[in-house]
């Protein structure tokens, strides 16, 4: 169980380290996208923003990247089993569906569930994330009432380099990938392959309700990524960007023969840039993404017993225009299309969603304001107008205080309004519900942060009103709109270092409730959060993290709660030479038990060898 004891010593390590800094702030000139649409400085962001580069994802130890991001503030995970099962990412305590992902700006989703298989991502097709906390639909439109999750991969730049990467672990983990990227000309380009395979554990215990097998329940991920873009004359360039994940993911359905999803997902974007004034930059941008899952029952191969494809396609023309010094605009205008396809009679199958949105950036002096304007005309719900404000002052430099005012809106998903009655047996049916209305969301927030080179704090607090918020009733049997939901909570980070060591931690404390009943929310905790301590020692990178979750209630009625856990885990990275990179990692080191998700397995102690080349 959490206590308030790692909070305070976090602040109070991190205000020392303020008082103690002596030398002048060095501002990080790190340039983020996603919490404005265009390039901006983070240190002059005014929205909860983390980071975490290349260099960041290859030391985290991490296995996956739900397990990457349910290590970050603010940001926790359930998950239906081991490595590849079906998963959900809680970002500020709001549902699974409410945080928006894109690939290199491409929305890759599931419209008949709403949400993105971020399972099916795998680390090593990722170059940078930036997550962004805190409603985002008056940038990015439906769904982005909890955040936004963008992923990044990775761009041909300088001298063409090779990489290679190959490892083997505990649960018959293996993994190889390799890459090429660089410029010739007037072409940069990336290409890039990663195949992860793994045999898995158990997913299902006795405690799950439908269905346990004591088979392993083994995963295979095979991913190609292209990018390319090529410089048509100074300031102007075309850019294609192509993604497709293949994998095969075993589950727990049947008591005794084999169960199978086979998921496919695939973006590709054809992106003209254009600098058509010495202020004002356009960019026009064709997407297609592709979402397609086939789920084989009772060890029959030769047909899906359900199959389910998402297809989608986005025209993007978006203008950025520099007003005068240190203020600026954003225009843009969409229109997304979306089609399923099912071997389930949906009784509608497709939408449209035409879109016009402006942000503004304003500097002066201290002082800073950042807004942002959207209107969604959705062909089911029709229109919807979001915004958010933005102030920040610097009272002392490294100093930023800020305040936000945002609201967001989520339309149900084909699931949710048009699934047919369906009986699955031993008493469980499901139905998709009509009436349910689109979720609105109104977030406030305050912040107050401080950065000198490597040492930062930031604490922000935040309180989110849902209404009509969509709920699974506790039978399983439909959705549901909750009246009114409320989300309060603190986001604590901290970070400091002496010589060649380095301390960070988060820290989340939060109340997800529903206003009516005031009940928590299910599968989320009160406090999460997390601790890494890393020491550079000659060629050898050391590492150890512990990462924890309080108890978090499996149903509405808050009657049942699962476990809080912590887990440690160690690495260690030992440069061989300037291009070879042996890695090594014991996560779980303590073999906890733990659920996520009632019934569901978590893996135990585990195990990592690799390598990693890179020129």
């Amino acid at each position: 169980m959490f206590k308030n004891k790692p909070l305070a010593a976090l602040v109070a390590l991190a205000c020392s380290q303020a008082a103690l800094a002596a030398t002048p702030v060095n501002q990080l000139d790190e340039v983020v996208v996603t919490a404005t649409r265009v390039a901006t400085p983070l240190a002059k962001v005014l929205s909860d923003v983390t980071v975490l580069g290349r260099e960041e994802v290859e030391q985290s130890g991490s296995v996956s990247l739900l397990q990457l991001l349910s290590r970050q503030p603010g940001v926790e995970m359930a998950s239906n089993g081991g490595e590849g099962k079906t998963g959900g990412i809680y970002l500020r305590g709001s549902n699974a569906n409410h945080t928006l992902v894109l690939v290199d700006g491409v929305r890759i989703m599931s419209a008949t569930l709403g949400t993105t298989a971020l399972e099916h991502i795998p680390l090593a097709a990722v170059e940078r994330i930036e997550i962004l906390r805190g409603p985002a639909s008056s940038l990015y439109g439906a769904d982005a009432i909890g955040g936004v999750i963008q992923i990044f991969t990775k761009r041909g730049v300088g001298t063409p380099v090779v990489s290679f990467n190959a490892g083997f672990g505990a649960e018959g983990k293996r993994v190889i990938g390799a890459g090429i990227s660089g410029k010739s000309g007037a072409t940069a380009y990336s290409l890039a392959f990663d195949h992860n395979q793994t045999d898995g554990i158990s997913s299902a215990n006795v405690r799950n309700s439908f269905s346990t097998n004591p088979d392993r329940d083994g995963y295979d991920n095979t991913t190609y990524l292209l990018n390319m873009q090529h410089e048509l004359a100074a300031g102007h360039s075309l850019g294609l960007n192509l993604y497709q994940t293949e994998a095969s993911s075993e589950f727990d359905y049947s008591a005794s023969a084999q169960d199978e999803d086979q998921i496919r997902l695939a973006g590709q974007s054809l992106e003209l840039k254009d600098q058509l004034a010495a202020n004002w930059h356009s960019t026009l941008r064709y997407s297609h993404s592709n979402d397609r899952a086939k789920s084989y029952i009772g060890g029959n191969f030769s047909s899906p017993a359900y199959a389910y494809e998402t297809r989608q396609d986005e025209w993007l023309w978006q203008n950025d225009v520099r007003l005068t010094a240190g203020q600026q605009l954003a225009l843009g205008v969409s229109n997304t299309q979306q089609r399923v396809l099912s071997s389930t009679a949906f009784t509608n199958t497709r939408r449209s969603v035409d879109a016009a949105f402006a942000s503004y950036q304003g500097e002066f002096g201290a002082h800073s304001l950042q807004g942002s304007l959207r209107m969604d005309d959705n062909s089911q719900f029709g229109a919807k107008t979001t915004g958010q404000i933005g102030y920040g002052f610097v009272p002392a430099q490294g100093w930023l205080l800020r305040a936000a005012y945002g609201t967001a809106f989520k339309a149900p998903t084909f699931n949710d309004l048009y699934y047919p009655f369906e009986d699955y047996g031993g008493g469980f049916t499901y139905q998709g519900n009509p009436n349910l209305k689109p979720e609105e969301a109104r977030n406030r927030e305050l912040a107050v942060q401080w950065r000198d080179g490597g040492r930062y704090l930031r604490l922000t607090a935040f309180d989110n009103r849902i209404n009509n918020l969509i709920q699974t009733t506790d039978d399983f049997s439909t959705v549901e709109n909750v009246a009114n939901a409320r989300i309060r909570g603190q986001t604590l980070e901290a970070a400091t270092t002496w010589g060649e060591v380095t301390l960070s931690g988060n820290l989340t404390s939060q109340r997800a409730r529903d206003s009516n009943t005031a009940k928590l929310l299910t599968k989320r905790s009160k406090l999460h959060g997390g601790v890494t301590l890393a020491w550079q020692q000659d060629r050898t990178r050391w590492s150890a993290e512990w990462q924890a979750s309080g108890r978090r209630p499996v149903d509405s009625s808050n009657s049942e709660y699962l476990a809080g856990y912590g887990l440690l885990n160690l690495g260690a990275d030992y440069q061989l030479d300037k291009n070879w990179t042996l890695n090594t990692r014991l996560t779980n080191v303590g073999d906890k038990a733990y659920e996520t998700v009632k019934g569901f397995n978590q893996a135990g102690r585990g195990w990592f060898v690799g390598v990693r080349y890179a020129q």
